[in-house]
């Protein structure tokens, strides 16, 4: 399966040209029927706690495009948004769409960074998702969820292959988020898929550093700060092979 990774320089709070930026990238690149297309968390507007700027409204006019996108290139695409303000709170989630519209996942960011207090903006989810695209099963998460590996695991036990991770995650700790993307991916024997934005905030530098590891450890690409998209073929039938011949998940006692 290909993967299809963006790593967009986000407008702030700028949904009309983010959307036109994740097209433009888009056509930029041969995309193969049935690829996994993924770009950011909050890819609309950037990380931020300001919810009537980075909300959807009840149209959900996000979500619109990433089913747009969906039909246009006949590949599943997923993509980070903030729910429609409900309660005086929004909810930090990352869906995907098959090329018919249909929604394939829908799941909510469990690990609220505490530093920003996001927490007291968008409501935490409480379970990992999972969903099959292309006879593999792919299992979401967001940005600061990388650094909470007990909440991965529960998702490999039910079968989770492929990892993808979306984020908003600075320059200062680029490092981690690519030792972090290597570890789940060795520790969970699965593919893991971190893509990142790049550019600039009035108090944050993004380097980007859209990442993918295999099953193990072995990268597959690594971004540079610039906009771009990157692609990977993802080897199913390796890691399935690489699983069953390695006892490390069969091996699990304390989880």
């Amino acid at each position: 399966m290909q993967i299809v990774a963006v790593l967009l320089n986000m407008a702030l709070q700028d949904k009309p040209a983010n959307h036109q930026r994740v097209r433009d990238l888009l056509g930029t690149v041969e995309i193969q029927p049935g690829a996994l297309v993924i770009v950011p968390e909050m890819f609309e507007t950037g990380f931020s706690m300001n919810l009537e700027a980075v909300a959807q409204s009840e149209a959900r006019e996000g979500e619109a495009l990433l089913r747009e996108l969906a039909r246009e290139h006949d590949a599943a695409v997923m993509g980070g948004i903030a729910s429609p303000i409900e309660d005086d709170s929004s909810a930090n989630e990352c869906v995907a769409f098959a090329p018919d519209g249909k929604q394939l996942v829908r799941y909510r960011k469990m690990q609220p960074f505490s530093v920003s207090r996001e927490g007291d903006y968008f409501r935490a989810g409480d379970t990992h998702q999972l969903f099959e695209w292309q006879g593999v099963k792919i299992a979401p998460f967001i940005c600061y969820d990388l650094r909470f590996p007990e909440i991965f695991r529960p998702a490999v036990k039910q079968g989770a292959e492929l990892i993808t991770v979306i984020a908003c995650w600075p320059a200062v700790r680029s490092e981690h988020w690519v030792r972090l993307l290597q570890a789940r991916a060795i520790e969970n024997l699965a593919c893991v898929v971190g893509v990142n934005r790049c550019g600039e905030e009035p108090r944050l530098v993004f380097d980007g550093r859209t990442s993918a590891f295999d099953q193990q450890g072995k990268q597959l690409f690594q971004a540079s700060p610039e906009e771009q998209v990157l692609t990977a073929e993802i080897d199913i039938g390796e890691l399935r092979r690489w699983r069953s011949k390695f006892p490390a998940l069969r091996d699990i006692v304390y989880c």
